[in-house]
């Protein structure tokens, strides 16, 4: 009897194993399109086996196994880290390209071929109204240019500031979550085996890599620490630490204690944002303005230079401020008969106008000798 007892007691120990080992079969079916989730297995652990000592053996449902590959999982984060890199990087510079069109006939580079055509063509009839007239519009004309491309680069620096400022908020946003991944493991731990709890844990971090690189700790209780740039922690156990995000003419990213950590994002969509904001856009308004300067200053020497149809020193045909000179760029209030076509030995003729048509190819030392179609 006693035998019998035991058989039908491993009898049922192994059937609760198989229905344990079903169960789980019937979760992995159910979530097969659940994101982060994989695959489950079931260990079976042997049961002692001893007729005299009334040990019938059979087995018993040890535990849940998932199928996951961490290192596989990472590789996956470092690929998601550099797309979302990219991704902004091409998005936001994308929107920047038509306002460096050097094909197209508007623009800055545009604008240069009209004026410098227009002197060119007071070079034939350096004492024709029109003729003149039709400088100081193409130099209105190059102003505008100038000016409609500073506020493109305002423009892009706007769009980054709120991307940023988006950015961070959602890296907040999934850090909280994987806290709360953290409280109910340390709180129960049956939910480390929680295959949905896994699945979410493993999403919310591939997402996370999308905005910047990071690092993991898992510690023994279940609870996994995110570190930002491998330094920073966004997460330790069950206590977060949010970032912040200060935008305006160049980007900081702070800790929850104010500190700039700036430094320690790389990757991610904020590292292509911090990227552009900082470095990137900073050096193309200085250029532009670089360039927005030499231009004016260039013309304005030439022309004084010269001599106008009364015989006066050149009027400057531009003017802006030197705090932003391609944002404030334009044309002075010249009239035609102030420009200085002439030379001073030759009232009334073009060699004044044959200097400035030639600036365009002429090679010019504040913009590190190359010539204005080459910078």
């Amino acid at each position: 009897m006693a035998n019998l007892l035991t058989s039908l007691s491993s009898a049922a120990g192994a059937m609760g194993a198989y229905e344990k080992a079903m169960e789980v079969v019937q979760n992995d079916t159910v979530n097969v399109n659940t994101p982060g989730y994989v695959k489950q297995s079931v260990v079976f652990q042997s049961l002692p086996f001893d007729l005299v000592g009334a040990q019938a053996g059979g087995v018993k449902a040890g535990q849940v196994l998932n199928s996951r590959d961490e290192y596989a999982e990472h590789n996956v984060q470092i690929q998601q880290t550099a797309l979302g890199l990219s991704s902004a990087l091409a998005s936001h510079l994308a929107a920047l390209q038509p306002a460096f069109d050097l094909q197209s006939t508007t623009g800055i580079a545009g604008s240069l071929n009209s004026l410098f055509s227009a002197f060119s063509q007071l070079t034939i009839a350096p004492n024709d109204a029109q003729a003149r007239q039709s400088v100081i519009s193409a130099a209105s004309g190059l102003a505008s240019a100038f000016n409609v491309t500073a506020s493109s680069l305002a423009d892009a620096g706007n769009a980054v500031d709120t991307d940023t400022r988006s950015a961070v908020a959602n890296i907040n946003q999934i850090v909280a979550d994987i806290q709360k991944i953290n409280t109910a493991r340390r709180a129960d731990a049956q939910e480390n085996q929680d295959p949905s709890l896994d699945a979410r844990l493993h999403v919310d971090l591939e997402n996370l890599a999308q905005y910047a690189g990071f690092s993991t700790v898992q510690a023994q209780d279940g609870t996994v620490s995110v570190f930002m740039g491998n330094q920073r922690p966004l997460l330790i156990g069950t206590t977060q630490y949010a970032i912040s995000a200060v935008t305006g003419s160049s980007t900081q990213i702070l800790d929850s204690n104010g500190n700039d950590i700036t430094a320690n994002v790389s990757g991610g969509q904020l590292g292509a944002l911090v990227q552009i904001r900082n470095p990137t856009l900073p050096q193309y308004q200085s250029q532009l303005d670089q360039m927005a300067q030499s231009v004016a200053d260039t013309i304005n020497i030439q022309l004084a230079a010269g001599v106008d149809q009364t015989g006066s020193p050149g009027a400057p045909l531009f003017t802006y401020n030197a705090a932003a000179p391609a944002k404030t760029l334009a044309a002075t209030s010249i009239t035609a008969n102030q420009l200085a076509a002439a030379a001073s030995g030759n009232p009334g003729g073009n060699d004044n106008a044959v200097v400035l048509s030639g600036i365009q190819n002429a090679t010019i030392g504040t913009l590190g000798g190359f010539t204005l179609t080459q910078f």
